[in-house]
């Protein structure tokens, strides 16, 4: 029985939306990509949605636009997250400085203030883990740009000044790659639209080049997946909460916790038996055929990101090998979450008593 983590979900809602896309003939950048941009509004419940290639994409045009109106920014962000967002600030030759995370695996704003610089342009990016929408105890200054990384998370809760959003094969939101930023600042929604298309304005039939800029436009096929997606995410977000509470409710081991607009795109266990390690669990139960994951390796550890090292991150330390993503996705049946109960609990109980 081989179970896997994360796994795409198409309908006929998608089959429909690609139909649209054949009839129109609109292959790079059409009107379907404005469609897509209207209707994420309902989710981001901001002024400005502008769809993008990727996530990555996203998160660059978001701090090339930074670097040109506040200079070098001091941008805090937990080391356990993706490493192509800090990549892009730092790129753009923002000072990463690293923040450790509390024990539900979320910006810790108490390690925040003990490290914010006391002068310059402060940017506070968190990470919405496995599908969370806010983040509890997020407690700033006030005087912040507020940079939310919303790959797992389809529809944030908290006051951000720019969101990025991913949308790919195992993403909520399933197509085969693409990206969304949302914003109110209308600044920004100009040098975003204008940057996603190598820095173009349309003047008649032409075009200038106004700004710099790249081929970061999403294309009309992934906005018809997206169109389609769209009108059942809700919906599979609601089934996977359910796989998660039976999860939860029938395997004796501490979650991390979720809220009611998560959109549970993972379910996490953190093993804090000190016999208990992510990589022995995950390999006993890919012998199972069940596929678990980790996330993420922590950035200050790795080579690219030394220059930005810091101490004292005591709970990313602690947690980094602890951490295990089990799967809770839309596709699972009842049979199949039983099995994955059945086998998590015997590992566990195995590795508790070794």
């Amino acid at each position: 029985m081989k179970i896997k983590c994360f796994e795409p979900h198409l309908t006929q809602e998608d089959a429909d939306s690609l139909s649209r896309f054949l009839s129109n003939r609109e292959l790079a950048f059409g009107s379907m990509v404005t469609d897509f941009e209207k209707r994420y509004t309902l989710f981001a419940k901001k002024q400005h949605n502008i769809a993008v290639s990727s996530a990555s994409a996203a998160a660059w045009i978001v701090f090339a636009f930074l670097r040109e109106k506040h200079g070098i920014c001091n941008v805090y962000t937990p080391s356990l997250t993706f490493s192509s967002p800090v990549w892009a600030a730092a790129k753009h030759g923002h000072n990463i400085i690293f923040v450790d995370v509390d024990d539900n695996l979320l910006f810790d704003s108490e390690d925040y203030r003990e490290r914010r610089a006391p002068s310059g342009t402060n940017v506070v990016m968190p990470m919405l883990y496995g599908g969370v929408s806010t983040i509890p105890n997020l407690d700033l200054v006030g005087d912040e740009i507020v940079v939310v990384d919303s790959a797992h998370c389809i529809a944030p809760k908290l006051e951000y000044d720019y969101a990025f959003f991913s949308f790919h094969p195992v993403k909520p939101v399933c197509m085969s790659q693409g990206g969304l930023i949302a914003t109110d600042h209308t600044d920004f929604a100009m040098y975003a639209m204008r940057y996603r298309n190598f820095g173009r304005e349309n003047i008649g039939d032409s075009y200038d080049i106004v700004q710099d800029g790249f081929k970061f436009y999403m294309t009309n096929l992934n906005a018809a997946l997206g169109l389609g997606q769209l009108e059942r995410c809700v919906f599979n977000a609601l089934k996977r909460k359910k796989n998660f509470v039976h999860l939860k409710n029938n395997v004796n081991a501490e979650f991390v916790d979720h809220d009611s607009d998560s959109s549970f795109y993972l379910a996490t266990i953190k093993l804090l038996t000190e016999s208990q390690d992510s990589a022995t669990v995950r390999k006993r139960l890919k012998e199972k055929e069940v596929q678990a994951t980790f996330h993420y390796p922590p950035l200050h550890k790795m080579t690219a990101f030394r220059e930005f090292t810091v101490d004292n991150l005591s709970n990313t330390e602690k947690l980094q090998s602890k951490i295990l993503n089990i799967p809770i996705h839309q596709n699972l049946t009842l049979e199949q979450i039983e099995y994955v109960v059945e086998s998590l609990e015997d590992i566990l109980d195995e590795t508790k008593a070794a």
